[in-house]
C-alpha cells in the first residue's frame, strides 16, 4: 500500500508510536522516526524491522528539530506522510503544577508538534501533495479526571488539525487527527486502576484500546481509502 512513500513519525519508540512505525514499514514504506531519550529502543526497532531509521530530536529545542529534519531532506527528496505522534504527560493536581511543568508539557505536545510540521509541510507544499495525522488524546475531548495541563496540550491538537487542514487544502495535503481513548500501554499504565475501571464500566466496548488498533487508523488516514476525510478528529474509544 505505501510503497515508494517515505513516512516520518515523531516519537517512534513509544507504545502507539513503535506500532504505527512497525505497520507502515510493513506495509512498504520507508519510515523514518524520532525518539529523544531511549536509544535502546530505536536501535532495537531499526535491527528488527526493515525500512526504519531513527532520528535522535529533542523537542523542546527548536533549533534541533530544524537542524535534523534539514539534515533529513538532504537524504530524501520529499516527506508524503507525517505522523505527530510524540508526547509527554504527568499525573499532577491542578494545585501543584508549576510553571516548569506547564512549559513541558505544552511545549512538548504543542510547540514540539508545531515545529516538526512546519519543517515538514515545506516540502509537502513544494510538492503539493501529503498527509498530516496528529494523535490526540480523549482527555482533550471529554470531561475526564486528567491531568489539566497535558488535557489542555491535547485540546489545542484538534485546533491545530481543523486550522491546518483548511490552509493546506489548496496544496492537496490532507490533516486529519486521531483521537484514542484509554489505550492499555504508555502513558496510560500510570491512570490508577480504580479510574482505568470506571472508563471501562462506560465503555460499550468495556475495555481499554490496543497501539495496533490505533496504528491501523493510523494507516487508513494515510491511505488513499480515506481521500475524502479531511480535518477530521478521529474518535478510537470503544464507545465513550
Amino acid at each position: 500500500m505505501f510503497q515508494n512513500k517515505t513516512v516520518f513519525v515523531s516519537g517512534g519508540t513509544g507504545y502507539i508510536g513503535s506500532a504505527i512505525v512497525k505497520k507502515f514499514a510493513k506495509a512498504g514504506a520507508s519510515v523514518f522516526f524520532s525518539y529523544n531519550r531511549n536509544k535502546e529502543a530505536a536501535d532495537k526497532i531499526t535491527a528488527e524491522i526493515l525500512n526504519t531509521h531513527s532520528i535522535k530530536i529533542d523537542l523542546l529545542n527548536i533549533e534541533d528539530i530544524k537542524l535534523k529534519i534539514s539534515e533529513l531532506y538532504k537524504k530524501l527528496e520529499k516527506i508524503d506522510i507525517l505522523i505527530n505522534n510524540a508526547g509527554a504527560s504527568q499525573v499532577m493536581p491542578f494545585a501543584l503544577i508549576e510553571e516548569d511543568d506547564f512549559d513541558y508539557i505544552i511545549d512538548t505536545n504543542i510547540k514540539g508538534t508545531f515545529f516538526v510540521t512546519k519543517e515538514i509541510v515545506r516540502k509537502m507544499i513544494k510538492f503539493r501533495s501529503g498527509v498530516i495525522v496528529n494523535i490526540g488524546s480523549i482527555a482533550g475531548q471529554r470531561m475526564l479526571e486528567v491531568p489539566v495541563h497535558y488535557a489542555l496540550s491535547k485540546a489545542a491538537i484538534s485546533g491545530f488539525t481543523m486550522s491546518l487542514a483548511v490552509e493546506l487544502k489548496k496544496f492537496n495535503i490532507r490533516v486529519n487527527s486521531i483521537v484514542p481513548g484509554l489505550i492499555d500501554g504508555g502513558i496510560s499504565k500510570a491512570i490508577p486502576e480504580e479510574l482505568r475501571a470506571d472508563f471501562n464500566k462506560h465503555c460499550a466496548l468495556g475495555r481499554g484500546g490496543k497501539s495496533d488498533e490505533v496504528a491501523d487508523l493510523a494507516i487508513f488516514l494515510a491511505s488513499e481509502k480515506s481521500s475524502y476525510i479531511n480535518g477530521q478528529n478521529i474518535f478510537i474509544d470503544g464507545g465513550i
